[in-house]
């Protein structure tokens, strides 16, 4: 039985900075509260958003703290007023604040969706980050139908692949992404019409369909945040979603960069929304999930329904060792992988 303050084995980040501010240590596991459960974690997801707190782009989170906002395992304890969920489920976890690299966590059972029977640990980690996130701009903002076009930065990413496989579901959908050429053939057999290159993709997207596309995920928040909404048809909407432009291998996140990345962002004109009949949107998935609970888990149940479908199937890039969690991390940040990255937690009691 554990006991609140009991040290488990964490992925802690000491400060902002590089590599060398991750640690694998102890360190202090919360007491369980009546509206918590307690797991065993087998398999975490690696995530931009950790690239983001280790850098400091996301300041209200301050070190020392343990990393990880997805995690799956088996339920050991569960709080006086948790019904839905019991000891031995297999759930999985999101928390976007973080905490949850560990071998053992505590989280509220809010946060938990019991996993469908046979699905896997590896293609349940892959979905609270990528596949909801990719749900909402597909569906709720984007609201694709059969007909439409859409555009995917990063289509070889987590978000990227799960974006591709429900559009894909909307039917009769042409499907432009960008990624480096040696993922090509990868994107294309998940569904992606035409695989773009980052340098002038503009261009090549407009040879294919010269009015542009209904709609477009956008991951970079960078110069091309500008050149994606002159992509848009009358109509089309636009997702941020993330600013991975703006993640090193190592550099801290300083003044200078925000200011950069303020100002590539800055030029949504209304007249211009009006003008063009653009529609410019947000999604912050943790957010959302703090405030529409409900909204969250209808979401997933459908997920799971698509899984079980055979219409999803995440990808999974590589798994490594909890111990190795700056290799997956660095994999990640140089955008190699396509799919999906995962730490495996090896404990003795598993």
């Amino acid at each position: 039985m554990m006991s609140a303050g009991e040290e488990v084995r964490s992925v802690v980040l000491t400060g902002y900075g590089g590599y060398e501010c991750l640690k694998v240590k102890p360190w202090p596991i919360q007491a369980l509260g009546a509206g918590d459960v307690r797991v065993a974690v087998a398999i975490c997801g690696v995530n931009f958003s950790d690239l983001y707190t280790r850098q400091g782009m996301l300041r209200e989170l301050q070190p020392p703290l343990v990393l990880g906002t997805e995690c799956v395992g088996e339920v050991t304890a569960v709080g006086a007023a948790v019904a839905h969920i019991k000891v031995g489920d297999h759930v999985l976890c999101y928390k976007f604040t973080g905490g949850l690299y560990r071998d053992h966590v505590v989280v509220a059972a809010s946060h938990c969706f019991v996993l469908p029977p046979g699905m896997s640990y590896e293609d349940s980690a892959a979905l609270p980050a990528n596949y909801l996130t990719a749900y909402f701009c597909v569906h709720d903002i984007g609201h694709m139908r059969a007909g439409q076009s859409i555009f995917i930065s990063s289509c070889a990413g987590g978000v990227g692949w799960a974006a591709t496989q429900l559009a894909c579901s909307a039917g009769d959908v042409t499907i432009f992404g960008t990624c480096s050429p040696e993922k090509h053939d990868a994107v294309r057999e998940n569904g992606v019409t035409h695989p773009l290159t980052y340098d002038g993709y503009e261009q090549e997207l407009l040879k294919h369909s010269p009015d542009g596309v209904d709609i477009i995920i956008d991951n970079m928040a960078s110069s091309a945040f500008t050149i994606n909404q002159r992509l848009l048809k009358p109509l089309g909407r636009i997702v941020v979603i993330g600013a991975n432009s703006m993640v090193t291998d190592s550099q801290k996140f300083g003044w200078w960069s925000f200011l950069r990345l303020w100002w590539s962002t800055k030029n949504v004109s209304a007249r211009d929304l009006i003008m063009q009949n653009r529609v410019v949107a947000g999604l912050h998935l943790g957010l959302l999930m703090e405030r529409q609970p409900n909204t969250i888990q209808s979401a997933m149940s459908h997920l799971f329904q698509l899984y079980e479908q055979g219409k999803i199937k995440p990808h999974i890039d590589s798994i490594w060792p909890f111990d190795k969690v700056v290799e997956a991390m660095r994999l990640l940040a140089e955008r190699k992988n396509v799919g999906k990255v995962l730490l495996r937690v090896e404990t003795a009691d598993k």
